[in-house]
């Protein structure tokens, strides 16, 4: 048996494990991810998040994505495991900060929504409305890495068609030509109009689907319609599975300093069965 809190992030569902006393190696919890995470067969989630402990801050998160992979940070899942903290009394106070492989993350837990202040991101080199195209569909994209890598591209309408978005996201994001490590994708639309915010529809890299919310697709697509001139520093990002707001702060030497505020909903605390620990065949 393995003690797992089930929560999410606008939608985007985590198992959460406490691994404080580091009991779970990287390889067993790289086989949970994939046992866990299988939506109908198993328990079902978007990943696994992990908290361990840290010579420099309150906790250590790690990732493990639903195909075992692990990664390098996730802003839906950083507020979500913020919460968890404080919950747990991992963390004394709602005011923390923690590590993770994409930099240091700060959060002020307030109930059941959490601001997180995300690692400084260089702009200087950014990829900005570069022509591509993937099966006879043409687009510009923007790309940055916010933590982890991120494809934006920007649409003139509400997207609709999720089948399509699926298909098109999968091809993008295996274009290694382009994206040695791979790529979140982001497609980005006005929601009317550019200053009543973004629509944002994600495919994860991991997950290897669209997901209801992405923190740092959110994030990623308002610097990049920040860059472009479409919004201000202050963006709402509407999600399939809610708002995530983004704002930005100039930083020292061409860096923009995101902070990101969203719900972080606790849902279960579940034990997972030796049965739903079997391995994905």
């Amino acid at each position: 048996m393995i003690l797992c809190t089930k929560m999410n992030g606008n939608g985007n569902d985590f198992l959460i494990i406490d691994n404080m006393d580091l009991r779970y190696s990287k390889e067993i919890l790289s086989g949970y991810a994939k046992a866990l995470c299988r939506r109908r067969e198993s328990l079902g989630a978007d990943g696994i998040l992990v908290a361990e402990p840290s010579g420099v801050c309150d906790f250590k998160m790690r990732l493990f994505n639903r195909d075992g992979t692990e990664g390098e940070m996730c802003g839906n899942g950083a507020r979500c495991i913020a919460r968890y903290a404080f919950l747990k009394r991992i963390a004394k106070d709602p005011v923390m900060a923690f590590e993770t492989l994409g930099g240091r993350v700060e959060a002020a837990v307030q109930g059941a929504r959490v601001v997180i202040k995300l690692s400084p991101v260089d702009v200087s080199g950014l990829i900005l409305d570069v022509p591509a195209s993937v099966e006879g569909y043409g687009f510009n994209y923007t790309f940055l890495t916010v933590g982890v890598p991120h494809t934006v591209i920007f649409e003139k309408e509400k997207l609709n068609s999720e089948d399509f978005y699926r298909k098109i996201g999968r091809s993008i994001r295996l274009r290694t030509d382009l994206f040695p490590e791979g790529s979140n994708i982001n497609f980005v639309s006005p929601r009317g109009s550019f200053d009543k915010g973004l629509e944002v529809l994600t495919y994860e890299r991991g997950v290897e689907d669209l997901t209801l919310s992405c923190g740092t697709g959110s994030t990623a697509s308002a610097i990049a319609a920040f860059k472009a001139g479409l919004t201000g520093p202050v963006v709402d990002v509407y999600n399939p599975g809610g708002l995530n707001r983004v704002s930005l702060l100039e930083g020292p030497s061409d860096t923009l300093l995101p902070e990101l505020e969203g719900g972080a909903s606790y849902i279960a605390e579940i034990e997972a069965s030796e049965e739903a620990l079997e391995k994905y065949n």
